[in-house]
């Protein structure tokens, strides 16, 4: 048995915490990535539209990990504003990778974008936040392996499906755009995960 003097100790310690709490993400054999057992296609068809995988990452609370998610863009966006700019289709695709209450993640979310958007803004997104924690707080709970997607689909709607069955359809032409703020506003729900869906390390 080795023993290890306190400050050797912390070392090792601190190492072993920080290769647990880092993002497992490889390649996968469609081309596109897998993080944290989650496969992230390099392609997806919305709306008739094929959309490329932007980036994907891990969304983190305190020291655990949540869910995994991913951006598709017709075209690459390196910034945020190249995000709100793109036109075309878009989709975010979140999959947990721990079980967590659904109704505090609708909460959780539109916190989070009521801290980022100017009031005039966000005030157009709330209807839409309505029927979206209403969705969540019917769905109580999204357990290991489950997933949403949020397409965008221009002059069309904003399309939630849950585990491939679309559960609602948000008629408001900003709210896609309001959404992206929690994850690319300037306080965003997770700076790392905004940095790898704009395809950064």
């Amino acid at each position: 048995m080795t023993i290890y003097a306190p400050r050797v100790l912390a070392a090792v310690l601190v190492s072993l915490f920080l290769a647990s709490a880092a993002t497992a993400q490889t390649a996968a054999p469609t081309g596109g990535v897998t993080v944290e057992g989650v496969v992230f296609e390099k392609e997806a068809q919305v709306a008739g539209t094929a959309l490329k995988l932007n980036g994907a990452g891990v969304r983190s609370k305190f020291v655990f990990k949540v869910y995994a998610a991913g951006l598709y863009l017709a075209a690459p966006a390196r910034t945020p504003a190249e995000v709100y700019a793109t036109k075309g289709p878009k989709r975010l695709k979140v999959s947990f990778v721990r079980e967590i209450d659904a109704t505090t993640l609708g909460k959780t979310m539109s916190q989070v974008m009521s801290d980022n958007l100017p009031r005039e803004q966000f005030g157009k997104c709330i209807p839409g936040l309505i029927k979206l924690g209403e969705l969540f707080a019917d769905k109580k709970k999204m357990g290991v392996g489950e997933m949403f997607t949020v397409d965008e689909i221009p002059a069309k709607a904003t399309v939630i499906s849950i585990n491939n069955k679309v559960a609602a359809e948000i008629s408001e032409p900003e709210f896609f755009a309001c959404l992206m703020y929690n994850y690319f506003g300037e306080r965003p729900a997770d700076a790392k995960l905004k940095l790898a869906l704009l395809g950064g390390p």
